[in-house]
């Protein structure tokens, strides 16, 4: 992709830092059980002037599900169950880790895979992350969830526009 500044993971890690943008996600995964490694991807692709077309989304989630479910979900819980423990700190911080570095691989992975079936569309970054949250949860209407994808949206919005 060469109107790629930058890969998937490096985009993602500095997205995340960006105002807004951690809140947002963890409360659309924390409420709704949407993916944050697909609203990065998505949030990617539409940075680099690319969307993944909505028939193409349920494959997109269908090769991130297992990774998700058996990988990075349980490392979490480990992780957010050790994190009160004071005694555990350490075990937390390594836990935490090896969290990241599931999530990192997996965003290698999903470069690749949303790179194949991305394709050049002006498609507006809110109507792409519904999209995707339908393809995901089958979501058709909730303000909580507008409401924080539009946070989401605005947050990448600053940090990045799609390339023309």
């Amino acid at each position: 992709m060469s109107e790629d500044r930058n890969g998937l993971t490096e985009w993602a890690l500095d997205c995340y830092r960006q105002p807004g943008v951690m809140p947002s996600l963890v409360a659309l995964q924390d409420e709704f059980e949407l993916d944050v490694l697909l609203l990065l991807t998505t949030g990617w692709l539409w940075s680099c002037g690319r969307s993944l077309p909505s028939g193409q989304l349920p494959r997109l989630v269908a090769q991130q599900l297992p990774w998700q479910q058996q990988i990075v979900a349980p490392l979490r819980l480990v992780r957010r169950n050790l994190k009160p423990d004071v005694e555990a700190q350490t075990l937390y911080q390594q836990v935490k880790a090896v969290e990241l570095g599931a999530e990192l691989l997996q965003l290698g992975r999903l470069q690749k895979y949303a790179e194949d079936l991305s394709a050049s569309q002006a498609v507006a970054l809110l109507d792409q992350l519904w999209a995707l949250s339908v393809a995901q949860r089958g979501i058709e209407e909730d303000t909580r969830l507008q409401s924080l994808l539009e946070q989401y949206a605005a947050a990448i919005t600053c940090f990045s526009s799609p390339a023309v």
